[in-house]
């Protein structure tokens, strides 16, 4: 049976570990070094403590590492959106990944190889009743909603102590690129943090002027990365230049990348990033603030949905992008890494087969705002997009313009068990069909493995 026809099942058994767990939020916990994004699949190379392979035999220090992520929510709208829709849903992701350390295992110094695999289920309307174009839920995913995938299995080269890194092979392109939740981890420990924000919407892990194009969760995509940081730069500054399977970028001509065998046959997705970080004040807070250029080769199709014969077509496409952060304030900079972090990207493109012109996503997050919560985070967001309408029919299905705000909290139950509740409003639609004032609410465990 489908995992959605058993939807009530999972929000029971969802309920019932939260009763379980809510005891534990009286107490403190300890200090974890890699705490979870909403979506790692999407935005985190590494996902997990390792936790499965210890429970399986492997020394913390061994050449092989087991880990792995399994993430679950259900939502429920509110008010407003697209009537006729069930109005609650799950999604649940479980990604798990083995890597070996080559130089441990055989003596070939700075290389690394991993395998990942990562299995999605969600409910039939998942991701759709809020009416959203952007999307309010980062875990729900294309046709089909329940799918297993070789999501990984590359590569990783260092080179001139690391200043030059090669990853090959089958991967998730938006780990490298236009993420703004990357961790900076050039500076003072106290300042070290795995990701600047939890929130849900998928403007943080997939930008809507890149949605479709950029290889990510969960269509990763054959392809070759390099990573930079020549003798004339400094420690902070780097430069990247991606290269891979662009058959999904192809709007509703669009190959499942994630479930389709790898190619570098057909048209390609180039990409090129250039960025560089800083320190500001006695207290040296940390920034940084990446620059983006990315191009879609082949011929991208838009159609009218329902209607295959009213179509127009456009050969390449491409865009640019930005990304900014900077630490604000810190709570405890002798004790920890807590602190108010503040975030902004912003992509743009000028071609007529993106379903977003131009976004601007931004955020406050606040990290261990309570001493005794040192794991804890607290949130908000704004994701604003420009959506494409150069069409009699496109202009029958969006509105120009869609703005969605969001909150959420993050709550470390144990050191690898997160509970996050989120609400989301849309004060502007992208969807036509949708009423105003989209008002939802999300409740999501995290369980590092």
């Amino acid at each position: 049976m489908k995992w959605a026809k058993s939807w009530h099942g999972f929000s029971s058994c969802v309920v019932r570990r939260l009763i379980v767990s809510l005891w534990v939020l009286s107490l403190p916990t300890l200090a974890e070094p890699q705490p979870p994004t909403s979506n790692p699949a999407a935005s985190q190379r590494a996902p997990g403590t390792g936790e499965l392979g210890r429970l399986l035999g492997l020394p913390a220090d061994a050449a092989l590492r087991i880990s792995g992520v399994w993430v679950g929510n259900g939502t429920d709208q509110w008010n407003g959106g697209v009537t006729g829709l069930n109005a609650t849903n799950g999604v649940q992701s479980v990604i798990a990944e083995a890597s070996l350390d080559l130089g441990k295992a055989i003596g070939l110094e700075n290389t690394w190889i991993w395998v990942q695999g990562l299995q999605v289920n969600a409910t039939t309307d998942a991701g759709q009743a809020s009416g959203s174009v952007q999307g309010t839920n980062s875990l729900t995913t294309a046709p089909p909603p329940d799918r297993t995938e070789l999501f990984e299995y590359a590569i990783r080269k260092d080179f001139f102590d690391g200043r030059l890194r090669v990853i090959a092979g089958k991967q998730s392109a938006s780990v490298i690129f236009a993420n703004i939740n990357r961790p900076d981890t050039t500076s003072d420990f106290r300042y070290q943090i795995q990701n600047l924000t939890s929130l849900t919407f998928t403007p943080i892990y997939s930008m809507p002027t890149l949605m479709g194009r950029l290889p990510g969760y969960t269509n990763s995509a054959l392809g070759l990365a390099v990573t930079a940081q020549p003798e004339f730069f400094d420690d902070r500054s780097y430069i990247s230049l991606g290269v891979y399977d662009g058959r999904g970028g192809l709007r509703d001509a669009s190959v499942q990348t994630g479930l389709d065998s790898p190619s570098l046959a057909g048209p390609l997705f180039s990409i090129a990033e250039v960025g560089s970080g800083w320190v500001v004040g006695k207290a040296r807070k940390p920034g940084s603030a990446g620059l983006g250029a990315w191009s879609q080769g082949g011929e991208s199709v838009v159609c009218q949905q329902g209607n295959s014969s009213n179509c127009f077509t456009e050969v390449g496409a491409w865009g640019l992008y930005g990304l900014l952060n900077q630490r604000l304030s810190s709570f405890r900079p002798e004790h920890d890494s807590s602190g108010l972090n503040g975030f902004v990207s912003a992509g743009w493109s000028p071609s007529n087969s993106n379903q977003m012109s131009a976004s601007i996503t931004a955020g406050l997050t606040a990290d261990g705002p309570l001493k005794s919560r040192p794991n804890d985070s607290i949130g908000i967001g704004i994701a604003w997009a420009s959506i494409n309408r150069n069409s009699d029919f496109l202009r029958a299905e969006y509105n120009p313009n869609e703005l969605m705000l969001q909150g959420y909290a993050q709550i470390a139950l144990t050191g690898s068990l997160y509970f996050q509740p989120t609400i989301t409003v849309l004060p502007l639609i992208g969807d036509r069909d949708a009423t105003p004032d989209s008002v939802s609410g999300l409740l999501q465990l995290t369980m590092l493995f």
